[in-house]
Parts: C-alpha cells; structure tokens; sequence
C-alpha cells in the first residue's frame, strides 16, 4: 500500500488529501508552511512552463520575428518617402492655384498650403504626417480633392486582381511545364521547355501585350477591342474587386464579357513571367532529383506519386521568391498593362500625380503600395520557410 514519505508528512493539524504521485493538497492551513516537498513540486511546475514557453517562443521566432519587424520597415519608408517626395521639382501649392485660372493673393497662397498639408517649415509639415498617419489620414489630393487613402484604396483592388489572375496563371503554366520537364524522357521536349525558360528576362510585358492586340483584335479579330474591363455599362463596386463584384451581385452577363477581356492582358502576362518562374523551378528540379534525400526514396520503394510531390516541394522555395518579387513590382508597375488595356488601376494614380506634382496623392502612392508589398513579401517568407525549415532562422545553429 501506498504511503507518504517522510518529507511530504504534515502536522497533524492540517487535513490533507493523499493522492498517490502528487504533494498533499491542504483544506486548511491555518499558520503551517508547506513541506519542502510541495514547494519543490510547485517550483518545478513553474519552471516546465517556463521552459514550455521558451521552448514555443524558439521554434516560432521565424514568424514572430517578421510580423514585429514588419510595422517598423513601414514606418521606416514612410519617413524615406515623406522626404523624398518633396525632392520633386515644382510647387504644387501653385499649380493648384494657377489651375483655376485666376491670380491668387499671398494670403490665398497660404490657405491653399496649409489645406493641402504643405503649410509652415518641413518639420511642421512632418509632425502632421505623423499625425495624420497614426489615424490613416494620408492628406487629400490635391488634383481631385479626395482623401489619398480613399483614392489609393479604390484603384489598388482592380491591380491586385489584374496583377493575382496573371501571375496565378503563369504560376500555373510553369508548374504544368516543370511537370512535364521532370516526367517525360522525351529529349526534344525537355530541351524545348529548357529554351522557353531562357527567355525569362529578355522579353518586356509591354511588347508581348501589343503583339497580342495586334493578332488577336487586329488581324485575327478574335477578341474585343482593349477598352477597358467591361464593353459596355459600369462596374459594381461592393469589394473594389471587379470580377468579384460582378459574382456578387449576381451579373453574370457583364463577368462574361469582363472575363473575355481579361484574356489578353492575363494572357501577355503569363507568357511573359512563366519563364522567369520555369528557370528557377527547373533549376531546382535538377538539383534535387541528384538528392541523396530522393535517392533514399527511391531505394526504400517510396510510391512515385509522393516523390514527385516531395520534390516539387523542395523545389518551390526560390520560385515562391520570385513570384513575390515580381507580384510586388508588378503593384505599381502594372501601368504599362492597365494602360494599354484601358485598365484604370493603382499605376495610372502614380502617373497623374507625377505629372501633376500631386504631392499627397504621390506620397500616399508609395506608402501604402510598399505596405502591401512588404506584407506580399511576409507571406512570401512564411510560406518559403514552411516549405523548406531548413531556411528558418536558426535551424541550421541547431543542427550543428
């Protein structure tokens, strides 16, 4: 039977439980300390859960670390681009003025700058961005009177699904063509999808998208003229997403037509970017089919299903890189697409306030595409590191 050790004993004044394996609980403790024993215990108990959560807080520094990091990077280019705006030349106080026509007193000068935010010393104007920014007041265009924030807001939807349906399909197309490249034995097809991946760089977006318009509207005339997302009637606007929108409000009549002249900017899109994805992809194929990890599949009789699927995960951490490289370039890059397509998006915004000197709307510009981007490129670092752990920070530290 079951007894107490000496050290665990209490006095007899206290009514304690005597659960085997575990310090005597007391219901009454009156002026008695506990006994050496259940202090050890309970001292042990706090020490495992503080071991359990450095233990925890160890193993997932590689995410935790980022998202701390990523507020600070914003709010460090947020600085850069406050100052580095106004290096631009000309002043935009007087554009604005000299827009309507009429000449302007120093005093109507001074009203029109401190409205726009460009009032007193650049420090004072600094002070108020900070301001401004904490509560997502970005200031108010100067060119079309709206809040930047609203203005960027509204365009940025349409660019990410323009610049997500491109970049899904290249993805695609590269997987599909990797797929193949690794499964075939035919020589000629291999070296045919060898020399489509070479042209990843030197070919531009913009000379794909005019050749397509060129065959296909105006030779071949299979497709629609390039005016735009819809031929026709406006956009619903319930997310800022298009084909979205259309889908939720039910007009499938104006998503079918959305959906055709999408083909040609998607389309010169997924011509252009698969090779720069099918480079790293085939590069990483090669370079883990030589495994000592695949050949150990392939000797323990390993189904070839789950090799493939193996190795493709192993091979995807450098084309998950550069899908993010180029979806967070192709954010405020995309106006030579949007343009050539009628596509009004985040890029056009950029270039009117270039133009215009609109120095809120620029500044806005920058600051909220580079958020994104930096939160493009979180994603792209979790995903890469769930991938492969071996690129998580301080796993190779413990290897060794």
């Amino acid at each position: 039977m079951w007894s107490r050790p000496a050290r665990c004993r209490r006095s007899s004044s206290i009514r304690a439980t005597s659960t085997p394996g575990r310090c005597c609980t007391p219901t009454r403790m009156g002026n008695h300390r506990l006994s050496r024993c259940c202090l050890n215990n309970h001292r042990g108990a706090t020490r495992r859960r503080r071991s359990w959560a450095m233990n925890w807080f160890k193993k997932n520094m590689w995410w935790l670390r980022r998202i701390v990091e990523l507020p600070i990077d914003i709010a460090a280019f947020s600085i850069i681009a406050f100052f580095l705006v106004r290096l631009l030349p000309g002043d935009p106080v007087q554009l604005s003025l000299a827009s309507r026509g009429e000449g302007y007193t120093h005093a109507q000068y001074e009203a029109q700058a401190e409205s726009m935010g460009l009032g007193g010393s650049i420090w004072h104007q600094f002070a108020n961005f900070v301001k401004g920014a904490l509560v997502g007041n970005l200031g108010t265009s100067t060119v079309s009177g709206k809040p930047v924030t609203q203005e960027v807001l509204s365009r940025l939807p349409s660019t990410i699904e323009l610049v997500t349906l491109g970049l899904g399909a290249a993805l695609i197309f590269a997987l599909l063509l990797g797929f193949l490249y690794i499964r075939s034995s035919n020589r000629t097809l291999r070296s045919a999808i060898r020399t489509y991946a070479s042209f990843a760089t030197s070919i531009p977006v913009f000379v794909v998208a005019v050749f397509s318009i060129m065959l296909f509207y105006v030779i071949l005339k299979w497709l629609p003229a390039p005016l735009g997302r819809v031929s026709s009637g406006t956009l619903p606007v319930v997310t800022g997403f298009p084909i979205l929108d259309e889908m939720l409000t039910g007009n499938w009549a104006q998503l079918g037509e959305t959906l055709v002249l999408y083909i040609l900017p998607v389309g010169s899109m997924m011509l252009t970017y698969t090779p720069n994805l099918l480079t790293q992809l085939i590069g990483g194929l090669d370079r883990e089919l030589a495994e000592t990890t695949t050949q150990f599949q392939v000797a323990a009789g390993v189904g070839r299903k789950w090799i493939y699927i193996s190795i493709f995960r192993r091979s995807l951490s450098s084309v998950v890189v550069v899908f993010g490289l180029i979806f967070g370039g192709l954010i405020g890059g995309a106006v030579t697409v949007e343009s050539l397509f009628g596509f009004g998006g985040i890029g056009a915004l950029a270039v009117r306030s270039v133009a215009s000197v609109d120095f809120p709307a620029l500044q806005g510009f920058l600051i909220l595409s580079v958020a994104f981007c930096m939160f493009v490129f979180f994603l792209v670092d979790l995903v890469n590191m769930w991938l492969d752990p071996r690129r998580r920070p301080g796993v190779a530290n413990q290897e060794d």
